[in-house]
């Protein structure tokens, strides 16, 4: 019996340096399975050849002339929401990182590194890595996001959300009632359908009286509960990662249980390594005071401001007495 040929990878490559396309193209042929399916000298070439060759993983240089690397990806993924850009840079920056995210693509690779990097981060493209801030995440899944407003919250939540619904994943977010329209109309301005993927059951939003305070108070046990409920039950339902996002603003209320909510984030440490899921508790850096910010970081060992995604230096387990 004849074995079935092995898929390609077809990577198309943007730059406009003849030496710099010549140089990732050997070091990309180089790996079993992967091809070039093109070469581009500027934003324009690389948007009609991601149309005409629909390639797997397209590499765009930042700085090309006519259109740039980033205006590229946006014209790109309005065409093919579900291409898998990598922006190729001279200089490493958050802010850079940010603005990639921003737009769309999946990482940002440094050309000095490009030896080090680049295949890692081609391979990371196959759904299972999960982008946030500029960086990839780890075994690390629990993150506290930390943001002075709306505009900072959704521009950097925006492309994991994105990211999960376009790779078949469950979300499930976590709000106030009252600010459920809001919440879909600030995702939409992104780009990011929720509604949508809400009707047809891939999204799922849960207001934090089903949740966290259930009877008018707050229950660590009954709220570990049901978060492990909630993400068994989407793996039943064939979604292979839950991505679920909780807006912390409850905890201000005056309610009983509610001034625990450190301890429960020390907790939801202990039960997350169970789950392949990933959890972003967001927190209003406005409303809430120095000391449950600075309890935040010390129970998530991840910490997202503004675009960046950061291990926290303040993390601490919970030990059990």
């Amino acid at each position: 019996m004849q074995a079935r040929a092995m898929r390609q990878t077809r990577i198309l490559i943007a730059d406009d340096h003849a030496p710099v396309r010549r140089g990732v193209r050997a070091l990309l042929e180089s790996h079993p399975g992967w091809s070039i399916c093109g070469e581009s000298a500027n934003g324009r070439e690389a948007i009609e050849q991601a149309r005409s060759t629909q390639p797997d993983v397209i590499l765009l240089d930042v700085s090309m002339p006519e259109l740039d690397g980033l205006q590229a990806t946006q014209a790109i993924l309005r065409h093919d929401p579900t291409a898998k850009v990598i922006i190729l840079t001279m200089h490493d920056s958050r802010e850079m990182a940010a603005e990639a995210a921003r737009v769309g693509a999946k990482q940002v690779v440094v050309k000095s590194e490009m030896h080090d990097l680049l295949i890692g981060a081609i391979e990371s493209l196959d759904g299972a890595a999960v982008h946030l801030g500029g960086r990839v995440l780890g075994n690390e899944t629990h993150v506290g996001a930390l943001f002075h407003s709306r505009t900072e919250r959704y521009r950097a939540l925006a492309p994991f959300i994105a990211e999960g619904l376009m790779n078949g994943e469950k979300a499930i977010h976590f709000i106030d009632p009252p600010d459920r329209a809001a919440h879909l109309d600030a995702l939409l301005s992104e780009h990011v359908d929720l509604a949508s993927a809400e009707a047809d059951g891939t999204a799922r939003l849960v207001s934090w009286h089903e949740t966290y305070l259930r009877e008018g108070r707050f229950e660590q046990d009954a709220m570990l509960t049901l978060i492990q409920k909630a993400l068994r039950d989407a793996a039943g339902e064939g979604f292979s990662r839950t991505r679920l996002v909780a807006s912390m603003e409850w905890a201000l209320l005056d309610l009983p249980g509610t001034a625990q909510v450190i301890d429960y984030e020390l907790r939801l440490n202990e039960v997350l390594p169970s789950f392949p899921d990933v959890v972003i508790c967001v927190y209003d850096l406005s409303r809430f005071r120095g000391d449950t910010i600075l309890g935040v970081m010390e129970s998530h060992p991840l910490i997202l401001i503004d675009d960046s995604l950061w291990e926290s230096p303040f993390y601490r387990p919970r030990h059990a007495s």
